[in-house]
């Protein structure tokens, strides 16, 4: 094990604890699959040296990410696999048996591998966050409570000259574009769809009387309840002062008609109780269909929606969602990266993770 604090190597048999500067190891990686110092370097990457926030589901997905990265569509290794046992079968039994064993099996094993290399565990990935989170806080991580308990001192960032209000269907999303300046640098009213934070509800309304002509723009995840969000808060007494002005900014049911995959995960609710257990193979096992528990990549948008699945806004990194969030205010759309544009994580020799830049 490698202490992600100072370096110090450190074996198995030698304790959780760092022997040099007492760090709490959190993770085995043989029983985890990840290790501390692998875990810090995501996070190192993902909020490039410490400068952005970012929610679980950034996090979890570019845990989960060498799982749904860039692969061969030919899965080589089973097929060779297939190949020696086909000869070994040949050897031992009749030659033909041999072969007629390979061209049966070799549809099953492609079709099985291609399907594996579908489908990640994101809620697994999900899980681990906590873990490490509940041991060691993650400074960096949105959770939709930053600005619960604003003190009169916080509340100055919120005083400056917006054009426009952006209405997100997650508080986790709010915290992270609001920690990351994103508020400033593009004059726009970050505000969740639950009226969070307080403060900031009741000063739209009364820069909406000041300003009618502003617009509201609404951002969420793509998923049945994203897609009903607008009319949702149209039917709210408690934003009866935006009726007339809500836009929806996406994801739209429109943009998922392109033929490309992109990651699909498990509800958000699913997500949330399976954030809070602490015993991850007690929530495996109360759930009759386990298949809920991964995360999909998949261009069936269709029947990934009718599964009750939902693609997340925020399936890219910070930096680039605030990026193409900042261009999607301006054009009334937002674009969509294919996730084999998003970049990698590339796992070394010695199970850490390392940063690919090419």
């Amino acid at each position: 094990m490698r202490c992600p604090e100072c370096r110090h190597e450190q074996q198995y048999r030698d304790g959780k604890h760092c022997g040099k500067c007492g760090y709490c190891f959190v993770f085995l990686r043989k029983k985890d699959g990840i290790s501390d110092f692998a875990f810090r370097q995501i996070i190192h990457r993902l909020s490039e040296g410490g400068h952005y926030a970012f929610t679980d589901t950034q996090l979890a997905l570019a845990i989960a990410r060498p799982w749904w990265g860039k692969r061969s569509w030919i899965p080589l290794k089973p097929i060779f696999l297939l190949a020696a046992i086909s000869f070994g079968i040949g050897l031992v039994e009749q030659f033909i048996l041999g072969v007629l064993v390979f061209i049966m099996m070799l549809p099953w094993v492609i079709g099985l591998s291609r399907w594996r290399k579908t489908v990640f565990h994101f809620l697994s990935a999900y899980h681990l966050v906590y873990r490490y989170h509940g041991t060691h806080p993650i400074t960096g991580l949105a959770d939709g409570q930053a600005f619960l308990h604003t003190t009169e001192t916080e509340l100055r960032e919120f005083q400056y000259a917006p054009e426009r209000i952006l209405v997100v269907e997650r508080d986790d999303l709010v915290d992270m574009l609001i920690r990351n300046r994103f508020h400033l640098n593009h004059k726009t009213v970050v505000i969740g769809c639950s009226g969070y934070p307080e403060y900031v509800f009741a000063a739209c309304q009364e820069f909406l009387k000041i300003h009618p002509n502003a617009s509201v723009q609404v951002l969420h995840d793509a998923s049945l309840d994203g897609f009903d969000l607008t009319k949702q808060l149209m039917a709210d007494p408690k934003w009866e002062f935006a009726h007339q002005r809500l836009t929806d900014l996406g994801i739209s049911r429109a943009m998922l008609k392109k033929a490309s995959s992109f990651p699909w995960l498990p509800s958000e609710e699913l997500c949330r109780c399976y954030s809070g257990s602490s015993d991850n193979a007690f929530l495996e096992m109360i759930l009759p269909d386990k298949s809920r528990l991964s995360g999909t990549m998949s261009a069936d948008h269709i029947r990934m929606l009718d599964a009750g699945r939902r693609m997340p806004v925020d399936y890219v990194g910070p930096k680039q969602l605030m990026n193409l969030l900042g261009a999607a205010m301006t054009t009334g759309s937002l674009a969509l990266v294919a996730a084999n544009d998003i970049g990698e994580v590339i796992v070394d020799t010695d199970g850490d993770e390392t940063d690919d830049f090419g």
